[in-house]
């Protein structure tokens, strides 16, 4: 049995950040059922990452979200953890399997402070990875 890294750190290294002025592919723009490309999704904070036709190769696939409700940012681990919550409620879902069970890992975008307050985004991203190169789907791959 292997060891899957935690899905908080992966998420604490991603932060949704936006802008007044969004480009086309910001990720303010993005939706559940959009596949992405991993590499898009490196750094510290992402304002912008293209999506794909599921048909072409892509590695990542958004399969969830959660909108926070209030107009005060409830601060990094907050909204960590209760995105988490339903991202791991979500995936299952998705997937087709629930989270313990799949060889699949998630990660998160979720709003900074600066996004919160400058772009009024509300909205974490869940997002599944695969280690192959893919030109599918992954909902309901049971992987």
């Amino acid at each position: 049995m292997s060891l899957r890294r935690p899905v908080l750190a992966v998420a604490a290294a991603l932060a949704l950040v936006g802008a007044a002025g969004c480009t086309a592919d910001s990720v303010l723009d993005l939706e559940v059922g959009d596949c992405l490309n991993q590499s898009d999704l490196e750094g510290d904070e992402v304002s912008s990452a293209p999506a794909v036709e599921c048909t072409e190769e892509h590695d990542a696939e958004i399969f969830g979200e959660h909108v926070f409700s209030g107009n005060d940012y409830p601060g990094v681990e907050a909204v960590q953890a209760e995105s988490q919550e339903t991202c791991l409620k979500e995936f299952e879902s998705f997937v087709g399997l629930p989270y313990e069970e799949s060889a699949l890992p998630f990660t998160m975008l979720y709003p900074s402070e600066q996004s919160w307050d400058d772009a009024k985004d509300r909205t974490t991203l869940c997002i599944v990875i695969s280690d192959e190169p893919l030109t599918e789907s992954l909902k309901d791959s049971k992987i």
